[in-house]
C-alpha cells in the first residue's frame, strides 16, 4: 500500500519540476512510511514519486519497478491479489522478474498487453506507468474505485497524486457544482473534486497522455444481465465458494493482518471465513458507543468469542470530534459520512496491532441491504395503485411544506428515476431556495439535481432493485464509503482489504436475480443463508443497525455549541454561499426536534471543517 505522485510535460518547452514532485511525494509519508522513491526521466519531462508501506516483499519491492532495459517505469499503490497466477504466465513467455512484488507483473504485463493489461489485475490499485519507448503515460484505477487518483493540467504540465493534498499548492476556486453535489449527497463524485482545475480519475477508468494530449477511457462496468439460471441452493452454493475465495487471497501478507468487526452480517462473516481458512489467531478491532441505540459491542464479542479472536475495543465518546481538523485534513476536500469517526478510531486502533486490516465493505450493495431498496419498492407499488394525476394534484396542495405526508405525496408523483435520486439526497431542490445564496444558487448549474436519476434510468430494462444496486456500485460505494476507508486507514498507515467488493465475487452477485436478494421478508437474506451454518441460531437475524454514530444526538447536546459556532456564524456565513437565516433555520428545526436536520448539519459542519483547514474558501 503506497501514495503516488508524479508530473508530466505536455508541451516541448516545459519541463517538469523536480522539488515540487518531490514535495507531493514526501507529502504523503501517512501512506507509505516504510520507503520512498523516484523517476526521473533524463531531459525532464515526465518524474513519477512513491512512498510505501511495505507489505508484500519486504526486501525487494522498492519502487518505482522497471522492465528488464529499464525502457518502463511504474509506480504502484495497491495489492494485485492474482499476481502469483501472472507471474507464472509471464515467466513462460520469457519475462524475466528481478523482485517478488505485485509491481513488477503490471510493468511485463504491459509489455505484452499494453493498456489492456489493466483489464488482467484482480485486486484494488492505482498506478502510473512511464513507456519511454512510446512517449506514453498510463495511470489507472481499479474498477470498484478502492484506491485513489487525483490529477490537474496547468501550465503544460500534468500533476497526479494518491491524494488532493499532495497536489502542488496553490490558490484555487471552489467548484459551484461540486459544491452543490457535495452538500446533496455528502461527497463529491468524479470526475469532479471541491476545486474547477482538479479532477478525480473514476474507478474502473485509464488516463493515457502522448504528445501532449489526454485521453480518459473505461474499461470496465458492472454487467446487470443475463441473471442466474440457477436453484437458490445452487447459488448458495456458488455463494459461499466465491465469498471463501474472496477472503482467501486477501490473506496473502507479508505482515500482520486482522479484521474490522462491527458484529453485523458482513464483518462477522468476513471474520468467520478468515478463521475457517485458518488465519489464527485472528486479530479483530471494534468501535463502540455509550448510546445503546448505536452501539454493536455485544455482538462482536459473541462474534470474537466464537471464533476464538484475538479481540481489542474502542468506545467513542462525543469529545472524540477534537479529531474533525485533522479527518478535514486528510480527506482534502469536504467529506460529510459521519461514520468517518469511528473508522478513524477503529484505524488507530487497529495500526497498533498490525499493518493490514479487512473489512465487510460491500455487502450492503452486493445483497440490497439498505432500508432505502424496500422503501423504493414501497413506494413503487404504492405509486401503482395512485394514479399519477391524483399524486400530482396533492403534491401541488402540499405546497412546501417538509413534513413526512409532503414529502410521501411529492415522491408519489415522481418517475421511478427522481423518486430513487430523492430518497438518496439529503437536501433536496426546494430545500436549497432557504439555505444557498442567490449567488450560489445561479451558479451552482444543475449537475446535483440529476446526478443519480440519470445513471438510473440509463440502466436499461433491468429491475428496479438491480438498477438501485448499480447506481449505488457506481457512486455511493467509491465516491462515500471507499473514500472513507482509504483515508481513515491511510491516515495511520494501515492498508484495508475488502473481501466482499472483489470484482469477480461483484459479477457473480450482480447476476442473482433480484428476487433472491429482496424476497423473504429479510435484508441480504442470500449471504445469511449462505453462511448461516457458521453462527448460533438467530444470530444473523438481528436489525441491521450500520456503522455510525449518535451524530443527531451530540448535534442537539455536545456539539451544540461547535454548531452555533461554526454553522451559525464564522466561515460558512461569511462565504456568501448561504443565506444566515438559512442556516440558522436549520439549526433551529434539527435543534427543536421538528425535524432530524442532522445529516445536512452535519455537511455544514464538516465544509467549515475543511474551510478552516484548507485556508478559506477559494
Amino acid at each position: 500500500m503506497c501514495g503516488i505522485a508524479g508530473q508530466l510535460a505536455l508541451r516541448p518547452d516545459v519541463t517538469i519540476d523536480r522539488a515540487e514532485v518531490e514535495r507531493m511525494t514526501h507529502a504523503m509519508k501517512h501512506r507509505g512510511p516504510d520507503d520512498h522513491g523516484f523517476y526521473f526521466e533524463a531531459a525532464d519531462r515526465v518524474a513519477l514519486g512513491m512512498r510505501r508501506l511495505a507489505v508484500i516483499d519486504l526486501v525487494t519491492g522498492r519502487q518505482p519497478v522497471f522492465n528488464e532495459d529499464g525502457a518502463i517505469a511504474c509506480v504502484f499503490n495497491g495489492e494485485i491479489y492474482n499476481f502469483p497466477e501472472l507471474r507464472t504466465e509471464l515467466e513462460r513467455k520469457g519475462h524475466e522478474f528481478r523482485t517478488h512484488t505485485d509491481t513488477e507483473v503490471i510493468v511485463h504485463l504491459y509489455e505484452e498487453e499494453g493498456v489492456d493489461c489493466v483489464r488482467r489485475l484482480r485486486g484494488m490499485f492505482a498506478f502510473a506507468l512511464w513507456d519511454s519507448r512510446a512517449e506514453r503515460l498510463v495511470v489507472a484505477r481499479d474498477r470498484l474505485g478502492k484506491k485513489p487518483l487525483y490529477y490537474e493540467e496547468l501550465a503544460g504540465r500534468l500533476s497526479f497524486a494518491s491524494e488532493i493534498g499532495a497536489l502542488p499548492p496553490r490558490r484555487r476556486e471552489v467548484d459551484l457544482a461540486a459544491l452543490d453535489l457535495y452538500l446533496t449527497h455528502s461527497y463529491v463524485p468524479a470526475p469532479f473534486s471541491i476545486h474547477r482545475t482538479i479532477r478525480k480519475l473514476p474507478p474502473a477508468h485509464v488516463l493515457v497522455s502522448k504528445q501532449g494530449r489526454i485521453r480518459v477511457e473505461r474499461y470496465w462496468s458492472v454487467a446487470l444481465a443475463p441473471a442466474w439460471d440457477a436453484s437458490r441452493e445452487e447459488l448458495l452454493r456458488r455463494l459461499r465458494d466465491e465469498l471463501e475465495e474472496a477472503v482467501r487471497i486477501r490473506l496473502i501478507s507479508d505482515v500482520p493482518l486482522g479484521c474490522f468487526l462491527s458484529g453485523g452480517v458482513d464483518s462477522s462473516t468476513i471474520v468467520a471465513i478468515m478463521s475457517g481458512l485458518g488465519a489464527k489467531p485472528v486479530r479483530t478491532f471494534s468501535i463502540g458507543f455509550s448510546s445503546s441505540r448505536y452501539d454493536e459491542l455485544e455482538h462482536a464479542r459473541a462474534v470474537a468469542e466464537r471464533f476464538g479472536t484475538e479481540h481489542h475495543e474502542f468506545v467513542v465518546e462525543p469529545d472524540a470530534v477534537a479529531v474533525l481538523p485533522e479527518i478535514a485534513r486528510h480527506f482534502g476536500e469536504p467529506y460529510g459520512d459521519s461514520s468517518a469517526l469511528p473508522v478513524w478510531y477503529v484505524s488507530k486502533l487497529a495500526r497498533e496491532h498490525v499493518t493490514v486490516a479487512l473489512n465487510g465493505d460491500g455487502g450492503d450493495e452486493l445483497f440490497a441491504g439498505y432500508a432505502w431498496y424496500r422503501t423504493a419498492e414501497r413506494l413503487e407499488r404504492l405509486a401503482r395503485f395512485l394514479p399519477r394525476i391524483v399524486a400530482e394534484r396533492f403534491s401541488r396542495a402540499s405546497g412546501d411544506g417538509n413534513g413526512r405526508v409532503a414529502r410521501l405525496v411529492r415522491r408519489l408523483a415522481m418517475e421511478p428515476a427522481d423518486r430513487f435520486a430523492s430518497l438518496r439526497r439529503f437536501l433536496e431542490p426546494e430545500e436549497r431556495r432557504g439555505l444557498y445564496s442567490p449567488a450560489f444558487l445561479a451558479g451552482r448549474g444543475g449537475e446535483a439535481d440529476g446526478y443519480l436519476s440519470r445513471l438510473y434510468a440509463g440502466n436499461g430494462d433491468a429491475d428496479a432493485v438491480a438498477r438501485m444496486l448499480r447506481v449505488d456500485i457506481e457512486t455511493y460505494l467509491p465516491e462515500d464509503l471507499l473514500v472513507k476507508v482509504d483515508r481513515m486507514t491511510m491516515a495511520h498507515s494501515l492498508e484495508g482489504r475488502s473481501p466482499l467488493l472483489d470484482h469477480e465475487l461483484v459479477e457473480f452477485c450482480a447476476r442473482i436475480p433480484s428476487r433472491f436478494k429482496t424476497g423473504g421478508g429479510g435484508s441480504k437474506l442470500l449471504m445469511r443463508d449462505a453462511v448461516r451454518e457458521l453462527f448460533p441460531p438467530g444470530f444473523l437475524d438481528r436489525p441491521k443497525m450500520g456503522f455510525s454514530i449518535p451524530v443527531a444526538e451530540w448535534l442537539r447536546a455536545d456539539l451544540a455549541g461547535e454548531l452555533a459556532r461554526r454553522v451559525g456564524a464564522g466561515p460558512l456565513v461569511e462565504s456568501g454561499w448561504f443565506s444566515p437565516a438559512g442556516l440558522h433555520a436549520v439549526i433551529e428545526e434539527h435543534r427543536s426536534r421538528r425535524r432530524d436536520r442532522s445529516a445536512i448539519l452535519w455537511n455544514l459542519l464538516m465544509l467549515a471543517q475543511w474551510m478552516e483547514v484548507s485556508g478559506g474558501a477559494g
